[in-house]
């Protein structure tokens, strides 16, 4: 499934324009705070690539189930799950 556009809204505003990303597998330390520009939603390159992606696969598509990650924060929870 995939999110609405008023949820995705609602995360990127709250994700303040930044990777939300802050899985240790990942190689963060805390937050990955990739700066992301809004135009570049779904593109696997470009300054500030990113995607909405769903916390819990399978679950709801509301705000609180979508984080928003760069795109090489993105590509690795195909890796890691």
């Amino acid at each position: 499934m995939s999110f609405p556009d008023s949820v995705i809204s609602e995360a990127w505003r709250r994700s303040g324009g930044y990777c939300e990303c802050a899985r240790k597998e990942h190689g963060h330390s805390g937050r990955c705070y990739k700066q992301l520009a809004w135009e570049n939603r779904g593109r696997e390159t470009g300054r500030g690539a990113w995607e909405a992606h769903h916390i819990v696969a399978g679950g709801p598509d509301i705000a609180s189930n979508c984080e928003i990650l760069c795109w090489d924060c993105h590509s690795k929870t195909r890796t890691f799950g």
